[in-house]
């Protein structure tokens, strides 16, 4: 009876330890195949719409390296882990079970209504940064969005990571008095003890290496969000932060604080003509050196594409914080300036630098940078590679210089240029050569500009080339409207900047206009200034060479102004040479500008040059230069700058006299 008893107790003790077993080895199922893909799943939606983040930045930043159909995916992506996480689903990465708590199933929610508002946010960011707009209050809603959104995740996270801890202990105390029981049963049970403690390290072991991976891919977002993938500095959000601390310890503490902004000069040029590898490590070599001339305690920042920043903290006062701001500035200046290798190139670039000084000039972080970017932008006008402090009229002046360039951009983008002819004569004969095309802004608000005023800027802030290739265009085109009319004007002059000289592609350019417009390149003259010739730039001196071999003449103009040398004009083989009009107005009471003037006609027939001179306005002038042996003029005794329509008139009152040049 007893051994009866004794099997029955023994039977229902082992089918109480049977059913534990089974109880415990669902929820240890429960805790392999559910917890952990929501773990992953969260984890996703950080880092997708972390760097949905990371992209937009770029891309405002104008890196065109990315694409912004990569943020919609990564936040598609972010959306879709959202949704495995409270309906569940599956893709390569597993199964996906939706959550069964009401709070964590509502955070999800939450956090997948911030996804629509971060990419309706990201679309507007995109949208004004195609039309070049300013997005400050964008910006600023676009990054409180992220912060809320990467809190509610966090939350999400930790409470799931609790819960899960939870589980595992209650799993691991059921197993404790399973063991207890199995002592007494250890004959029936022990092969089953085994295995399950086998299978307690091996959850154990997933466990560890799961949080090990959690934690690594926490600590690559939480660097790849604050610091700058190229260079290692820290980005715009990381020093926006640190400027801000910065500046609270300094209002304590009675200290002043200098920021500086860095923009590279030229660099634009390095990336067209080297391609982005090399700018890379141009950027780098420039993050380097800038942390060489800065203290340790001081931050550097690379804020977008070549541009940077330098806070300045710990200084006393406002003239210490100038002081020391003056001899970072110089230093950098010095640094910078300095010849770059880059792999089997060497290039040269320099900086412009803009200081601003808490608190004389603002005790606002925002107000700190948008000055020293309005110093910078002084700098640049003033020559570039060199720095200026803000000032209040400075910072009206760089306010009247970015509406000029934002201007310029609609009159590019919608064609707002004119262009007038004066023409050239024959000095003896008095028929007319040829004619020079001059171009004029037709400002909607302002009325006709003239390119003194306008072309600085194009060339400063990057649009020079296109409005050189608009007036080439139009200019050409002119030339083929005469044409179909059999009216014959001789060779068309037009003006190039230098800066497009410096740019290895712009003969491609011009090669095709000149294809299109179906216009003798003979009847075509190119007028470059001198300061393009002392700088010995390779690629300047190609396109004078590809240009010439295409059959287009080339003028020097404003000869005797600037960096004039014989051997520039044996270098280069010039068409025609364009005396300055200051000498031809200067020479009746300057004995000096006779002799010049006298030397470059003898130094033009010697060479075998039209030399034309500029800024003929009377009879006397115009007599005094022939009996000289000059040939050509240009000015307003014959003619000022006309329109089309009415050049073809005036041509008509002269019968339409022309000479042509001579081919050699």
């Amino acid at each position: 009876m007893a051994a009866r008893r004794l099997y029955i107790v023994s039977v229902i003790i082992t089918l109480l330890l049977t059913v534990v077993m089974v109880t415990l080895f669902y929820q240890g199922n429960r805790l392999l195949t559910e917890q952990p893909p929501m773990l992953h799943a969260i984890e996703k939606v950080k880092f997708n719409t972390t760097l949905a983040h990371l992209w937009v930045e770029e891309i405002v930043s104008g890196d065109s390296s990315e694409s912004v159909e990569n943020v919609w995916q990564a936040l598609t992506r972010a959306d879709w882990y959202c949704l495995a996480l409270l309906y569940g689903g599956e893709n390569e990465d597993g199964t996906f079970y939706p959550l069964k708590n009401e709070q964590m199933k509502q955070s999800a929610k939450d956090i997948r209504e911030l996804l629509q508002i971060l990419k309706k946010q990201a679309t507007t960011r995109y949208e004004q940064q195609r039309r070049s707009k300013p997005g400050s209050t964008a910006d600023k809603e676009f990054d409180q969005s992220f912060h809320v959104l990467m809190q509610k995740a966090d939350m999400l996270e930790t409470n799931l990571r609790n819960r899960f801890v939870a589980e595992s202990e209650q799993y691991r105390y059921a197993k404790i008095s399973l063991i207890s029981g199995i002592v007494l049963l250890a004959l029936f049970v022990s092969h089953f003890l085994f295995r399950r403690e086998k299978s307690r390290t091996h959850l154990v072991t997933s466990l560890n290496l799961a949080k090990y991976s959690i934690e690594e891919k926490n600590r690559e977002l939480q660097k790849r969000a604050h610091y700058d993938v190229l260079t290692g500095l820290p980005n715009r959000i990381l020093f926006m932060d640190r400027l801000e601390q910065v500046v609270i310890h300094a209002m304590r503490t009675d200290q002043s604080v200098a920021v500086l902004f860095i923009d590279l000069d030229h660099f634009k040029s390095v990336n067209d003509n080297y391609g982005h590898h090399k700018g890379d490590l141009l950027l780098q070599t420039v993050a380097n050196r800038i942390c060489q001339c800065i203290r340790e305690s001081d931050t550097a920042a690379r804020i977008s594409g070549d541009e940077f920043m330098v806070v300045l903290s710990d200084l006393h006062n406002t003239r210490l914080a100038m002081k020391a701001a003056n001899k970072v500035a110089e230093a950098l200046i010095d640094s910078l300036k300095e010849s770059y290798q880059l792999g089997d190139v060497i290039v040269d670039i320099s900086a412009s630098i803009g200081v601003s000084v808490y608190p004389d000039d603002s005790t606002n972080c925002d107000e700190l940078i948008r000055y020293a970017d309005s110093a910078m932008y002084h700098a640049k006008t003033l020559g570039k590679n060199n720095f200026q402090f803000y000032s209040r009229e400075l910072h009206q002046q760089s306010m009247k210089q970015m509406e000029m360039e934002r201007d310029l951009k609609d009159a590019v983008r919608y064609d707002q240029f004119i262009l007038h002819f004066q023409p050239q004569w024959d000095l003896e004969s008095g028929k007319v050569k040829g004619v020079e095309a001059l171009v004029r802004w037709k400002h909607p608000n302002y009325g006709v500009i003239f390119p003194d005023e306008f072309i600085p800027t194009a060339e400063s802030c990057g649009l020079i080339q296109r409005l050189d290739t608009l007036v080439i265009k139009k200019a050409l085109k002119q030339q083929k409207e005469w044409q179909a009319k059999g009216k014959n004007f001789g060779v068309l002059g037009i003006n190039i900047s230098p800066v497009c000289f410096r740019r290895c592609n712009f003969f491609s350019d011009i090669r095709q206009i000149i294809s299109q417009s179906e216009v003798d390149p003979a009847l075509i003259e190119l007028e470059i200034t001198e300061s393009l010739l002392v700088e010995n730039d390779t690629c300047a001196q190609k396109l004078f060479s590809d240009l010439k071999g295409l059959g287009v003449r080339i003028a020097l103009d404003d000869f005797g102004t600037g960096y004039s040398s014989v051997a520039y004009l044996k270098d280069f083989r010039f068409d025609t040479l364009k005396i300055d009009s200051s000498f031809v107005a200067d020479y009746a009471g300057n004995e000096i500008s006779t002799i010049v003037l006298k030397n470059i006609l003898a130094l033009g027939r010697e060479l075998g040059l039209n030399v034309v001179a500029e800024g003929v306005e009377t009879k006397e002038q115009e007599k005094q230069l022939q009996s000289m042996g000059c040939r050509t003029g240009q000015g307003y005794l014959l003619s000022g700058p006309l329109d089309a329509d009415s050049l073809e008139h005036f041509m008509q009152r002269r019968d339409g006299n022309i000479v042509t040049f001579d081919r050699a």
